[in-house]
């Protein structure tokens, strides 16, 4: 006897002889040609969302210039801190003025291993200062007039070389705005940057990795980046001055 036609092919052979059973019955005769021309159908391409992956919260920063708030990122649940590594912290004076320094903070998270045993990514960083008097990223100005490859303070070796790859903007589901881009560095270096304002503060996400890095993690990485959370908060009404005074008095000084 002859073999049972496929699942799709079956479709076109029902006959239905009103409009919307005309309807539906070019609707599986286009999908039965693209299953027997195909012979299967492809599922789309994996994506990093599609890997399970763990909150990893960034140290926060105590400043009287800014409000301090929770930040944190995702990675993928088969990565592991390296043996070794912690968090640190680090700052950067940028400028004093009448309430003293003025500085950059850069809080690292440990250097992580993957699936395979290799360091996944050089370093997943962020880096936060002062940006008082705006209350989005979108305050300073298009995201096409901004050179992120020196208008953050990031470090990487080269990156004021870096040729820009791509560019996005990204609203998350509490309303936060975020400028990202991708870079790459000569040698074939990436660097990841994500970007928003939030309490008085601007807060940069950099993510760098190695071209063997970016080859066996691309997914993993972009994962990080657009993963980046930051809550909103509006910035304190306290002069500067006050914060400083209120602190020092609640901590015993006149």
């Amino acid at each position: 006897s002859a073999a049972a036609p496929p699942p799709a092919a079956a479709a076109v052979a029902t006959f239905n002889p009103t409009r919307r059973g005309a309807l539906q019955s070019f609707a599986a005769s286009t999908v039965a040609s693209l299953v027997l021309s195909l012979g299967a159908v492809h599922p789309p391409l994996a994506c990093a969302s599609d890997a399970a992956t763990s909150a990893v919260p960034f140290e926060g920063v105590r400043n009287e210039r800014w409000v301090n708030i929770p930040t944190e990122t995702r990675v993928p649940t088969s990565w592991a801190p390296r043996p070794g590594q912690r968090s640190k912290q680090s700052k950067f004076m940028l400028y004093t003025d009448t309430y003293g320094p003025n500085y950059r903070y850069t809080s690292t998270l440990p250097k992580y291993v993957d699936a395979a045993g290799a360091v996944a990514a050089n370093a997943i960083a962020v880096l936060v200062q002062s940006r008082g008097g705006q209350e989005s990223i979108t305050d300073l100005g298009a995201q096409g007039n901004i050179d992120a490859a020196k208008a953050f303070g990031i470090e990487t070796d080269n990156i004021t070389l870096a040729e820009q790859v791509s560019s996005a903007a990204r609203t998350d589901s509490s309303k936060q705005t975020y400028y990202e881009w991708e870079l790459l560095c000569p040698g074939g270096s990436h660097v990841l940057i994500s970007a928003c304002i939030s309490g008085g503060a601007l807060y940069v996400l950099n993510v760098e990795a190695t071209a063997d890095q970016w080859a066996r993690n691309k997914e993993a990485l972009l994962g990080v980046l657009t993963s980046f959370r930051v809550p909103l908060a509006e910035e304190s009404t306290l002069d500067v001055s006050d914060r400083i005074y209120n602190n020092a008095s609640s901590g015993g000084f006149k």
